[in-house]
């Protein structure tokens, strides 16, 4: 598995506030109704209960419990802060999320590999010391140019609508149009930047 490679420019994974508080215009008749939220992509952290479904596990984050695997493992050297994130694709690069902790976080990535394959997302919190909780859960990736750092396409029937970074914008992004065709003829896609051309993809039959 390759050294880490720590994203600086990019924040792949913005609050979920700031993407469900932009006000997209509401003008127009014509504008397609956005559908209910997928599960966020936002991060919280799971509880000791599982009163909400999902997963339950002290200090592991969760996204609407929506995780395939749930490890605990050490990763000595990691500083700076006690919440991790970060993302393996297909060739072993790891993507970490901007102004998290600063080392080495290969020896969890080797624990939920034992497991689960890339590519995954995953999310960790320090339990103590060198120890973290760590859940994953397997993502599907996408390859184009596009504006923004994140991207939210609605399509209904002949009408679609397009939030580029909470912000409604004119036009389409033809290959995420066709990823969500793929598998609805009415979806609500998500796309979130991990590096360049390189995308998260979410898409929810609507």
């Amino acid at each position: 598995m390759k050294k880490p490679w720590k994203h600086t420019d990019d924040e792949p994974l913005r609050q979920a506030a700031e993407a469900e508080g932009a006000a997209a215009d509401t003008g127009g008749e014509d504008e397609v109704e956005r559908p209910a939220e997928p599960a966020s992509t936002g991060m919280s952290l799971a509880g000791i209960s599982d009163e909400t479904g999902g997963l339950a596990f002290i200090g592991v984050p969760r996204t609407g419990g929506d995780w395939d695997l749930v490890i605990t493992g050490e990763a000595p050297d990691l500083t700076g802060a006690d919440e991790l994130g970060f993302v393996v694709v297909e060739d072993g690069d790891i993507y970490m999320d901007s102004h998290l902790p600063d080392g080495d976080v290969t020896p969890l990535a080797e624990a939920i590999e034992l497991q689960l394959p890339p590519p995954y997302r995953a999310y960790g919190v320090r339990q103590e010391a060198d120890l973290w909780a760590v859940s994953a859960r397997e993502i599907e990736l996408g390859r184009f140019q596009a504006a923004g750092d994140e991207l939210e396409l609605t399509v209904r029937g002949d009408q679609s609508e397009l939030v580029v970074d909470g912000k409604r914008s004119f036009g389409s992004v033809p290959e995420l149009e066709q990823i969500g065709k793929e598998a609805s003829a009415d979806f609500f896609a998500r796309a979130l930047r991990i590096e360049d051309d390189l995308w998260e993809v979410t898409v929810n039959p609507i």
